[in-house]
Order: structure tokens, then sequence, then C-alpha cells
């Protein structure tokens, strides 16, 4: 079933049940209304008897039942017995072919418990009260038949049969409308979506006043396909560049031995080519390594297993291990004074990765100085530890910059060096997934400042 019927039938229930319950309390009210004004209209007339009966000189019997006779129209089917305390009946008069309303002994002790006691007996309402004269006391029964009363409720019940049936024809019809009104922006969006395709990412869905719900949910689907756009693109940039990176060194080893196989060759030549061939391979093997640990970087810390790691005996592993790449490469290592806490020195994550994300940081800063020093400082705050890495090299250009954390770009200052571009965005990733920040500033006197700040471990799973 459609949404908009949906709703129009919600709707229409929803507003049948106010309908009901407002047409059934109307009906029950009035009639308690009309209950209550007849009975007094019948116990002023059983009073006005009584009195006329007992106080008034010259009425007898027969002249108050030809008085009860004339009020006809006023009361219908109507019936008036005065009995003393005793129970005998000292005046009586009914209407033509009509039966009286009689007391029985529940009828009189309730009158004598209460002094006026109200019920209804064959559709007619009654009221017997106490009424003393004299020292004397009497008990009326006053009954009729409300015709007037019951013909307004007759009434009264076909128009609210009617408003009934009428709200319910009207709120169909009108929640119809509105739900198609209230569809009709989805309808729209969904429309617009399936527009959307891997071939025309750059499509948007359309945003209207006014600013309400939908509005929002179409603002977060644009941002949303904002962010799947720009990955698509890296995706699309990051396969073309491995492609590129990748298919070098492999043609410049298929060409290198096509070319030696054509002839005979002496020795030292083959050893020429054997040893270019393995520059290539190696040079193959680092970037399938390295892209192997950006896609093993890639993604979120819940498939990583993480451990306790402390950070400045991971730190003082670095200048040692540089030293095994380039006997010239020298790391500076600077501590603020330790924390009383341990604590404040754990962090949270895979020792491994983030080890290669701070040596992939160093190693540049050093390939990059001309003196092939990296100075490293580490500080500590409450929740937080921040590792500076400083270099005296050229720095990155201002155009670069916003494009330094992306795998295979490497900044127009820096074509001269050897590198696949990769080392910068695995840094980000890895330190990305351990919930920390990297971020890159140029000094002024020149020469890169890079930032690590990564959460200690017990605040890694407050983040």
């Amino acid at each position: 079933m459609k949404i908009k019927y949906r709703i129009t039938i919600l709707f229409t229930i929803l507003v049948t049940t106010i309908l009901l319950f407002l047409c059934v309390s109307i009906y029950y009210f009035s009639g308690l209304n009309r209950q209550n004004e007849f009975r007094k209209r019948l116990k002023n007339r059983a009073l006005t008897t009584v009195s006329l009966l007992l106080k008034v000189p010259g009425i007898d019997k027969d002249l108050l039942r030809k008085i009860d006779e004339s009020t006809l129209i006023a009361l219908q089917q109507k019936s008036v017995i005065v009995y003393d305390y005793s129970g005998k009946i000292f005046y009586s008069y009914e209407d033509e072919n009509v039966i009286p309303v009689k007391a029985n002994e529940t009828v009189f002790e309730r009158v004598k418990n209460s002094s006026e006691y109200y019920f209804s007996e064959n559709k007619k309402d009654a009221v017997a009260i106490e009424y003393s004269d004299l020292n004397k006391k009497y008990i009326v029964l006053n009954a009729a038949f409300d015709k007037d009363g019951f013909e307004k409720m007759e009434q009264l019940k076909w128009i609210l049969i009617f408003s009934f049936v009428t709200g319910i024809l009207i709120t169909f019809i009108s929640g119809l409308y509105f739900s198609i009104r209230l569809v009709a922006p989805i309808k729209k969006i969904t429309k617009e979506v399936k527009e959307i395709s891997s071939q025309n990412l750059s499509r948007r869905i359309e945003i209207d006043e006014p600013k309400d719900e939908l509005n929002e949910l179409s603002s977060t689907f644009n941002d949303l396909m904002n962010r799947l756009q720009e990955s698509f693109e890296i995706q699309r940039r990051f396969i073309a560049n491995a492609s590129h990176e990748l298919s070098t060194p492999l043609t410049s080893i298929l060409s290198q031995l096509e070319i030696t196989l054509q002839n005979e060759r002496p020795i030292s030549e083959y050893k020429e080519v054997i040893n270019s061939v393995y520059e290539d391979v190696r040079n193959l093997s680092q970037l399938t390594k390295s892209l192997l640990e950006i896609a093993k970087a890639s993604g979120t810390s819940g498939g990583i297993e993480l451990l306790l790691i402390r950070i400045d005996e991971l730190l003082m592993k670095l200048p040692s291990e540089l030293k095994k790449i380039d006997a010239n490469y020298n790391v500076e290592l600077s501590f603020d004074s330790f924390p009383d806490e341990e604590d404040k020195l754990l962090i949270f994550g895979n020792s491994d990765l983030i080890y290669n994300a701070i040596k992939n940081i160093v190693l540049n800063a050093c390939k990059y100085s001309e003196n092939h020093l990296a100075r490293l400082t580490l500080h500590f705050s409450e929740n937080n530890l921040q590792i500076n890495i400083v270099d005296d090299g050229p720095g990155i250009k201002v155009e670069d910059i916003p494009y330094i954390f992306q795998p295979f770009y490497r900044g127009s200052n820096v074509n001269y060096s050897s590198g696949f571009g990769l080392g910068l965005s695995l840094a980000s990733k890895i330190i990305g997934i351990h919930k920390g920040t990297l971020q890159f500033q140029n000094k002024t006197s020149g020469g890169a400042i890079f930032n690590i700040s990564l959460p200690i471990a017990k605040a890694f799973h407050t983040i």
C-alpha cells in the first residue's frame, strides 16, 4: 500500500475516533441534561400540587383533578399520587388511559431516608418527595413522559449521525489531498535519486524552501553524495597512479630482458642488466608493500588488534632504524619532563602501524633536509600526547599543501628525489584510524613541521 493511502487511512481513523467520541459525549450529556431538567419540572409540579391541596383554602380534590387535567400540554402521560406517611393514598390523579406509577416499599424507604428520590419506570421519569404540613408528613410521587425531550434527543441523534458521516467524508478527502501534497516532495526526491548513478555522481537533489525535515534529509543526502564523489575521485586517481607506478618498473624490466636476450653479450653486460632489473624489482616490491599498508590502514580501527604501547619506547627505535636506511640520516629526540603518571605515556594502537606512520614522516624529514637531520619532540597534556617532527628542508609550496596527504602526490619541489608519494598518505590514514590527527605547517625560516596528536589510552574510548 502506498504511503499516501496509509497516511490518509491513519488520519481518517484518528479523526473518526475523535468525532465519535465527541458525538457520543454530546448525546450522552444532552440526555443527562434533558433528564435533569425534566425531573426539576416534575418536582416543581409535585410541590405545586400538594401545596394547592393542603394550603390553599377552597380547593378540594375534585377541583385539583380538574386543574391537573388542564396541564395536559405541559406534562404528557402524567400521574400524581399523594400518600400519607403510613402509605395510604390521600390524593391521586392520572391522565386518561395512563397506568400510574405507584410507590413501593423501596421508594418509601428511600424517600424517608433522603427526603427525595428520582427513578424511571416504563420510559417515564418519576420523583418522590417528602412534604410536611402542620406536623403531618406526606409523600408525593409525580411521574410523566418527556415527549418533547425525547423528540429533541431523536433529532439530535440524527444531526450527530449526519455530522459524523459528513465529517468522515470531509476528513478522508482532505486527508487524501494533504497526504498527496505531503508525499509529493518525497516522490520528487525519489525521482532525482534514481537519476544518480556512478556515471552521474555530480547530480544533486534540488533543495527548496521551507527548511523542514525533508529539506534537511535532502541536504544530508547531498553531503553524502559529495563525500562519495570525492571518494570515487580519490579511488580513480589512486588506481590510475598505482597502475602507472606499477607498469613503469615492469615495462623497464621487460624491455631490458628482451634486449638482453636478442644477442649474446659479455658477462659484464649481463651483470649490469641484472643489477638494473634488481633495482626495478626492489622498487616494485617497496611499492607493493606500501600499497598493501595503505589498504590495511584504510577503514577504522575495528579490524586492527589494539594493544597498549609506550610511545617513548617506540620513538627511541627511530635513530638506529634510520641509520640502517642511510648512514647520513640523524634523528634528535627531545622529550618533555616525563609525567608522574605512566598512563600518560601509553596509547592504544597497533605498534607496527604507528611506528611506520611516524617513521615515514621522519624519513621524509631526513631525506629532504640538506643536513639530513630530523628533530623530534614529545609533549604531554591531560588526554593527548603531541609529537612534533621538524626538518630544515625546502618546505612545501603553498599550492601543494592541500594535496600532500593524497596517494601518489609529490610536491613540485621534490621530484628530483626517489619515492612514490605514499608516505604521508599512509601516515595520515594510520593516525586517523587511531583517532589522532596529523597537521602540517611550513617554518618561517624554511623547513617543515609535522604535528601528530594521539589520545592517551584512558581517553581513547571516550572519543
